[in-house]
């Protein structure tokens, strides 16, 4: 059981140098563009422009702060997605171009190598007490905005996660993590699993 701050962050520049993410947590480590097996980031959008290419890799996008963003998929027609819809999936390799509603947003991204790991990412809305199901290996929790949250794994492991904190849990901590807030919390959660395991299931 790990937890992210902000003053743990990595501010970097966009694959293709127009603008920059800030990225919460990678793996392997220390790992660069071309080199992680999943990473997960958020990025401040300030104009139009197209999406960095990511072929090999599956990705999800959620619009976190902001009223917005258009999304041109492959030259069709556009997705509109804001802090109200569900998250987009999309291949990294698709050609991506980004045109805002109303100004600026905040997005956040999963990034799964395809050949080696799966993903999935939900938002979720409580207050009060939750079981969250792992169903996978890794479970990972943002805070995007609202009342701080306690986690408590089956193993007993604990931690309580912030407003713009983030935690991640391995499924030998247990199938499910007790989430618990006093007032609503808004949650991201993307849940990973390394492709080998899956198959063996």
């Amino acid at each position: 059981m790990q937890k992210f701050t902000p003053e743990q962050f990595v501010t970097m520049p966009w694959k293709n140098g127009g603008g920059s993410s800030t990225q919460i947590a990678v793996y392997p480590p220390g790992a660069n563009h071309s080199g992680f097996e999943w990473r997960i980031s958020t990025a401040r959008v300030e104009s139009a422009g197209p999406f960095s290419l990511f072929a090999g890799f599956d990705r999800s996008l959620a619009i976190v702060e902001g009223n917005g963003i258009a999304l041109a998929i492959d030259s069709l027609h556009a997705t509109i997605l804001s802090a109200d819809t569900r998250p987009f999936a999309f291949r990294g390799e698709q050609q991506v171009h980004a045109s805002l509603l109303d100004g600026p947003v905040v997005d956040l991204n999963i990034f799964t190598r395809r050949s080696s790991w799966t993903h999935t990412l939900e938002k979720l809305e409580f207050s009060g007490t939750l079981q969250c199901g792992m169903q996978a290996d890794l479970i990972f929790i943002y805070n995007a905005r609202g009342a701080g949250v306690h986690c408590r794994t089956l193993a007993g492991r604990e931690l309580d996660c912030g407003s713009g904190e983030a935690v991640l849990i391995d499924s030998s901590d247990g199938d499910h993590v007790a989430l618990s807030a006093p007032t609503t919390a808004t949650l991201y959660i993307a849940r990973l699993t390394e492709k080998h395991h899956a198959d063996n299931q």
